[in-house]
């Protein structure tokens, strides 16, 4: 996660956190930054690749043998290293956050399966500082940095990374750091290309400036020792590097208390293939365990293998990758930084769209954009939201519900979908209600005896299919295994195996079966009616969804002949009402479908959306060429009821777009949200 500021001046300080008043983390004032707050963690990576390729290089590696007649060259050490077969190559790696970058590109495309953690077991930081220390007297700020003496625990560590992202933010980090302190110590370094970046290093011979515990001053203790001993006149080292050193008060200063960068903590990567078996161990030999031995102690050196001060490990996320967990800002700057410029911003806005009926209609849409629009998919929603949170894709409109987790990835609101009939972009936001459809022949059925019964929902995870009815169930019942309270559903997004796919009606292929989009015939809150039409008792949806699908309405063949006055709605006091009195009848009232974006395209993304709507929207200048709102099937890229894109007035984060309602109840049923994505971000924010 990466959160922007101005200044330092105004870092927020997490609770919990060490008393830093003994410590000099130099101010940075009225400096512009790209990104004050980066976490970042020290991985654990297997080194197991994907089979079929290491099939590939051997048969290629065979072909080379039999043309040169004889067992062929040998293998570099860097090859035994990193592309040996599955059954040598090493099992595991601990690094440093700052290389998490390196290990998730090809050809490691490495992911994460543990992180170390600190604090306890109750209280689990999965962070740690990122601090520029200097010794009491220095009498410098971190602006005042040009020319000095630097300390770092290695090339490409975060000690060395989001200092210089700071420092120096473009052009080739070697080069520059190399100019802009008169000399260094870099661990890793290459001496001979940049001498001065290694002019510190305290290591003799071939091992000055190794990248091993042979050079002295290699790691973060290292790059402490380096300032100790009067070799740098700043090092850039995490602050549990320094905390807890006896002498520490008597050797650094005590100027701004305020920590400079804020990064992740240290974390365990590996192969998909390969199970978490670092955690098991922590168990026998974590803190307070086997005095024999201690994974979390190092006798002989420091931080070996693992950080001296993790009390244990946590375990990832299945969604996590390396983008996700360094953030979209800090891994594109690393790219940045080591291809030497900043990126340019894409003009061309990338919206995702879920499975294949939207991406046709996207298309068609980027065919007469005039190149603004261009089209990316994915299989669900959250896979869309993952896209966009990793810098995939731009864009795309959402339900509320989607918008929580989308809020918890660092996603904002851009504009929302208005449902009024009066085209006023600007006019305040109502929402809709979620309502629970029955058919009026049921007359038995009410809101009170709906165990056993059979239930269509729009989608897992959506405010009108899921959160909200679901959210009740679960205040009544206290138990999350909705499978069991109805006997059978069609909830597109659940296991498909499970009696919440019961119901589905699938698509022309198997694996349509409770798919989260279009080619479920049940998905959606067109689906859900249909759903209840053909199989179910109750239906969950937007109260919207029903009037435009009754009285020849919706031309598909399912809805023909649909009346009024065939269904009617449950109420929360046991009582029914007709489809037309939703405001008097309904289970919430929750916030309109909103498109969703990365902070730093947001508003660029507001002005290219209402230009097109302009072009295509429902008054459109070119509305017979493409329309935004309308759809078959329906609800594909927006909501088919939306008349216009509005601006949001404050509603700029999602806290206040959604509401304080919305949130609590959110809060309220997080046990029962089994978004992997959700997981995923929260990972190091909970």
């Amino acid at each position: 996660m990466i959160v922007s500021s101005p200044t330092l001046k105004h870092f927020h300080h997490p609770q919990n956190e060490p008393d830093t008043h003994s410590l000099l983390y130099s101010a940075l004032d009225n400096y512009q930054f790209a990104f004050f707050a980066i976490y970042l963690f020290k991985f654990f990576y297997l080194f197991e690749r994907v089979r079929e390729k290491e099939a590939e290089r051997e048969i290629e590696r065979e072909r080379q043998r039999k043309r040169m007649g004889t067992q062929g060259p040998p293998a570099t050490a860097n090859e035994l290293q990193t592309h040996a077969p599955p059954c040598t190559s090493a099992d595991a790696v601990t690094i440093d956050g700052g290389l998490v970058f390196e290990a998730g590109l090809p050809p490691y495309n490495l992911k994460p399966i543990a992180a170390e953690f600190y604090g306890s077991k109750d209280d689990p930081q999965t962070r740690y500082y990122i601090v520029a220390v200097v010794k009491k007297g220095s009498g410098f700020q971190l602006s005042q940095l040009q020319g000095r003496k630097s300390c770092h625990p290695g090339m490409g560590w975060s000690g060395w990374n989001a200092p210089l992202s700071i420092l120096l933010p473009s052009g080739s980090l070697e080069t520059a750091a190399a100019t802009f302190f008169s000399s260094s110590c870099v661990p890793c370094a290459d001496h001979e290309k940049f001498p001065s970046l290694c002019q510190l290093c305290a290591g003799q011979g071939a091992d000055k400036c190794a990248c091993s515990s042979r050079e002295p001053y290699f790691g973060y203790s290292g790059a402490f020792k380096c300032l100790q001993d009067g070799a740098g006149d700043v090092s850039f080292v995490r602050h549990l590097t320094v905390f807890g050193k006896s002498w520490i008060k008597s050797q650094v200063g005590n100027s701004q208390a305020g920590p400079d960068w804020l990064l992740p903590l240290e974390f365990p990567y590996a192969s998909p293939r390969t199970p978490s078996h670092v955690c098991h161990h922590g168990e026998n030999f974590g803190k307070d365990k086997s005095s024999s031995f201690q994974l979390f102690g190092s006798p002989h050196g420091k931080d070996l293998m693992f950080t001296d001060a993790a009390h244990g490990f946590l375990r990832t996320p299945a969604k996590m990758d390396s983008k996700m967990y360094l953030g979209y800002e800090y891994f594109f700057a690393i790219q940045n930084l080591k291809r030497g410029v900043e990126g340019p911003q894409t003009v061309t806005v990338q919206w995702c769209a879920v499975g294949p009926h939207e991406r046709a209609k996207c298309e068609q849409w980027s065919a007469v954009s005039g190149g603004a629009l261009a089209c990316t998919m994915e299989e669900t929603p959250e896979d869309c939201l993952a896209a966009i949170t990793k810098g995939e894709a731009d864009t795309m409109s959402l339900d509320g519900g989607y918008m929580y987790t989308a809020g918890k990835c660092g996603l904002v609101p851009v504009l929302a979908e208005n449902y009024r009939k009066t085209h006023i972009s600007v006019l305040p936001l109502q929402g809709y209600y979620v309502v629970a459809v029955v058919k009026k022949s049921d007359a038995a059925l009410t809101w009170n005896s709906l165990r056993g019964k059979k239930s269509c929902h729009p989608a897992v995870g959506t405010s009108a299919g899921w959160n909200v009815p679901m959210g009740l169930i679960y205040n009544q019942t206290g138990s999350c295994q909705f499978g069991d309270f109805f006997s059978g559903s069609c909830a597109p997004g659940s296991d498909p195996d499970s009696r919440l796919c019961a119901l589905c009606g699938g698509g022309s292929e198997p694996a349509h079966m409770c798919a989260p989009n279009s080619q479920e015939r049940y998905y959606g809150s067109s689906g859900a009616l249909r759903c209840l039409v053909e199989k179910g008792d109750v239906s969950f949806m937007k109260h919207t969804a029903i009037l435009q699908s009754i009285e020849g309405k919706n031309p598909e063949a399912w809805a023909k002949g649909l009346k009024q006055e065939d269904f009617e709605l449950l109420c929360l006091d046991g009582t029914r009402k007709p489809v037309t009195e939703a405001a008097s009848c309904h289970l919430a009232r929750v916030p309109n479908h909103a498109v969703v974006s990365r902070k730093e395209r947001a508003d660029y993304i507001a002005r290219i959306l209402i230009n097109q709507q302009e072009l295509f929207g429902r008054n459109g200048f070119e509305y017979m060429m493409f329309q935004m709102f309308e759809s078959s099937p329906k609800d594909l890229l927006f909501s088919d009821d939306t008349e216009c894109l509005s601006n949001l007035q404050s509603k700029t984060t999602y806290e206040k777009y959604l509401g304080p309602q919305y949130l609590a109840m959110m809060v309220n049923f997080r046990p029962c949200l089994t978004s992997a994505l959700l997981d995923a971000c929260t990972f190091h924010r909970s």
